[in-house]
């Protein structure tokens, strides 16, 4: 099966090391920042509260979140072929246009409506920036989050994926970390985030691209767009277009700023509220964002699809959203015969994710000339039970 690398042209990682002033830990001597960033956390923090949380005193934080470059899995942005499938979509897949963090930076508490600052200490690494040596550039969000286990970092959580359970890490419920917004939430809203840029820049790689507006200037700066509509890509051409290198919609707005010429402002909002009117980029309508996605990684960076051999007894479909659909193709991809069956992450799942279960296939192939499992001599009896009608 074909992975999104072309849909999103994927910039090779450098692999040099950047240097700069690293603060060594158990040492006194203060460290001199290589810059600082300005930013405001507004509006009311008990009016966001998340109901679990209501009476508790939240520990609020912000951390400069360094951005992943990660594309979604293809069932996840072609069109549903079936309204289940859609639910599906809906309950397990996040946004195919989130910011998805890789490292956090630096770390300050905050108080909401408090003018404040953030360190930049060090360089960003080269692990998580995008390009060769010649060109290459990082994107970071400043995320605000209740920092519940209190020990000063956003703690990234992963989901759930494969029979390896190492790869699961739900943490614990009382203490895992809320976002409570953040100055880049999603590509198809407005945004401020934090650049790097070194060397050149290559418009054609498809990092946070912000299709119609200037190349970040070398160094640091503060970026702004106005976000751009969800891709509709049941449309006749918009797939094609999305599948050439760096095609994205144009924003609606660009800006750009020196660090100590711009106030980055981060709204508090519900963490699976809603962005209204203001954070809209489509004609006014309200647009939902889960903010707890920002506190969660991928484990498939480049989109592969991952699949998982059926269970010889039904798994748990109970609240959970599921669909019995066909092999998504890519433009290119050899067609796959037969069914799976799709089935979304629980409610109380800490992050978003789809579970693919087949009768034969391997790990990112259900088509595999030698399938790593085969048991389509053998189907187990729930295998052809109808799914929930609903989650």
């Amino acid at each position: 099966m074909a992975t999104l690398t072309r849909l999103f042209t994927m910039a090779g990682f450098a692999g040099l090391a950047f240097s700069g002033c690293v603060k060594q830990a158990g040492l006194d001597t203060p460290v001199k920042p290589l810059e600082q960033i300005h930013f405001q956390v507004t509006g009311d923090i008990a009016s966001v509260q998340r109901a679990d949380t209501k009476g508790q005193t939240p520990q609020l934080h912000v951390a400069m979140v360094w951005g992943a470059q990660a594309w979604p899995e293809p069932f996840c942005f072609l069109p549903p072929e079936s309204k289940e499938a859609a639910a599906v979509i809906a309950a397990g897949c996040p946004d195919s246009f989130r910011f998805v963090p890789e490292r956090a930076g630096a770390d300050v508490e905050v108080q909401p409506n408090v003018p404040a600052t953030i360190d930049i200490i060090n360089l960003p690494s080269a692990d998580v920036m995008v390009g060769d040596v010649t060109a290459r550039v990082a994107y970071a969000s400043l995320i605000v989050y209740d920092d519940r286990n209190s020990n000063g970092v956003l703690d990234f959580r992963h989901p759930q994926r494969r029979r390896r359970e190492e790869d699961y890490d739900p943490g614990t419920p009382a203490t895992r970390d809320i976002p409570y917004g953040a100055s880049f939430i999603s590509m198809t809203l407005p945004d401020q985030r934090v650049a790097y840029r070194e060397g050149g820049f290559n418009d054609k790689v498809a990092f946070y691209p912000r299709a119609g507006c200037d190349p970040p200037p070398a160094g640091f700066s503060i970026l702004s767009a106005g976000g751009f509509p969800q891709p509709d890509f049941s449309q006749p051409g918009v797939l094609a277009v999305a599948l050439q290198p760096g095609q994205f919609p144009a924003e609606t707005s660009c800006g750009e700023a020196k660090l100590d010429e711009a106030v980055v402002t981060i709204p508090l909002q519900a963490p699976d509220g809603e962005v209204g009117d203001a954070g809209a980029v489509d004609g006014g309508a309200t647009v939902t964002v889960n903010l707890s996605e920002l506190a969660c990684t991928v484990t498939d960076p480049d989109g592969t699809t991952f699949y998982t051999e059926a269970p010889a007894t039904a798994p748990d479909l109970r609240n959970r959203a599921c669909a019995w659909v066909g092999f998504p193709q890519l433009p290119g991809d050899a067609p796959v015969s037969g069914r799976q069956l799709a089935v979304a992450g629980a409610p109380d799942d800490p992050c978003q994710y789809v579970t693919h279960y087949t009768l034969r296939g391997c790990d990112n192939d259900p088509g595999c000339a030698a399938p790593r499992w085969d048991i389509t001599a053998t189907t187990p009896a729930w295998w052809t039970v109808a799914c929930p009608t609903t989650p």
